[in-house]
């Protein structure tokens, strides 16, 4: 049978001789006493030094390779027992190595000194911010854009920036090519957060509610049969508590919870978009008010014949449907009820906020019917198991 080459990763027997002897050389190197110009200087060296030795040997498969470094790792393992008498030949070569090293280091360093960084800038100032008073809807406002022509760089025409979208619905502006990868990651980011809004409305829906059910059948369970035991079995088995005391309600209320911090990303994204869309039509219009106050009359450039005519803009509506629904229930309701001038978030428990007591109450109807539903399909589904 032919034999099969060594490899010594897979060789149980030489692992473990390896790694016996690399905790043996790093428990003699720590006891090695260094002076204190070479332990203030590099701390703990030797013992960096046969990390960096064992794994630039780690890769070695030849017999020959593998015995010579096992070797000389027996050999330093006699010499660092040797060095930790301090005024030995042994100590005396190792801390020489050691100041040897040390200065050629410091060397190299100075004839070639490594790069200086440049200092760090300061942040920079954001697109658009939110100037709207706390508990009004958010009103975005721009200090950097539109450009004055001043800033703008060289003699190059003024590019017009792009407003994009997500497939959630998240508006940017796509400013220069290519796209930053700050932006990349911010846009990610928020998108990734919107998307476990969702997805925790989803997850209520498919596992909360069913198991919200069984949690309160059973509770209806044991009420009634604690009533029998009592002798009040004729008063129903009811736990007399109303809806609002079942578990089943407050599954309710978290959906609702979730679904106004939807519609509260929806309402900052909407004013996000007006904003971004106000900086680009205004960013066009200079762009074309440059371009005719630099063009010189009777003469047209060939780029200009080739651009085709385009359409106006104004008093154009587009074709499609109207939604007669407010685009924020939720959020109207509570300006309804409140006023526009109610904080939504005082910053303290939102719970106990008159925002969300509000909101509970306006929607209650709808809570009332979604726990009917809720309970009517396990009945059902009960008794056609039944």
């Amino acid at each position: 049978m032919r034999r099969l080459p060594f490899i010594p990763a897979r060789d149980p027997r030489h692992r473990t001789a390896a790694l016996a002897l690399y905790r043996a050389l790093l428990r003699s190197a720590g006891k090695i006493p260094l002076p204190k110009d070479v332990q203030s200087a590099a701390p703990g060296v030797v013992g960096q030094l046969v990390r960096k030795r064992f794994a630039g040997n780690h890769a070695y498969t030849s017999l020959r390779l593998v015995y010579a470094s096992m070797a000389a790792g027996y050999n330093f393992l006699t010499l660092f027992a040797r060095a930790q008498a301090p005024g030995s030949p042994e100590h005396a070569q190792i801390v020489d190595h050691i100041r040897t090293r040390l200065s050629s280091a410091s060397a190299a360093r100075a004839a070639h000194p490594p790069p200086r960084k440049p200092p760090s800038e300061p942040y920079a100032e954001p697109l658009i911010t939110n100037t709207a008073p706390p508990g009004q809807p958010p009103v975005y406002t721009s200090s950097v854009l539109p450009r004055p022509q001043s800033a703008l760089p060289g003699d190059r025409p003024r590019r017009v920036p792009s407003l994009c979208i997500t497939a959630d619905g998240q508006p940017f502006l796509r400013i220069k090519k290519p796209q930053p990868r700050a932006l990349s990651r911010m846009v990610g980011r928020k998108g990734r957060v919107f998307q476990r809004k969702i997805y925790r409305i989803v997850d209520i829906d498919e596992e909360l509610v069913p198991s919200a059910v069984l949690e309160d059948e059973w509770d209806r369970l044991v009420a009634g049969q604690i009533r029998r035991e009592e002798g009040r079995a004729g008063e129903g088995e009811g736990d007399g508590g109303g809806p609002k005391s079942t578990f089943g309600w407050s599954v309710q209320l978290a959906r609702l919870w979730w679904e106004w911090r939807v519609e509260k990303t929806w309402q900052d994204w909407t004013a996000r978009g007006t904003a971004l869309n106000e900086l680009v039509e205004q960013e066009r219009a200079l762009a074309e008010q440059e371009k005719a106050g630099s063009a010189k009359p009777g003469r047209r450039d060939a780029a200009q014949d080739q651009q085709r005519p385009t359409r106006p803009r104004d008093g154009i509506r587009p074709n499609v449907a109207e939604y007669s629904a407010p685009p924020l229930p939720l959020l109207s309701t509570i300006t309804t009820k409140l006023g526009r001038d109610a904080l939504v978030e005082d910053g303290k428990d939102p719970f106990v906020s008159p925002s969300w007591a509000a909101l509970v109450e306006a929607e209650q109807p709808r809570l009332m019917k979604w726990l009917a539903r809720g309970a009517a399909g396990r009945n059902g589904s009960t008794a056609e198991s039944g």
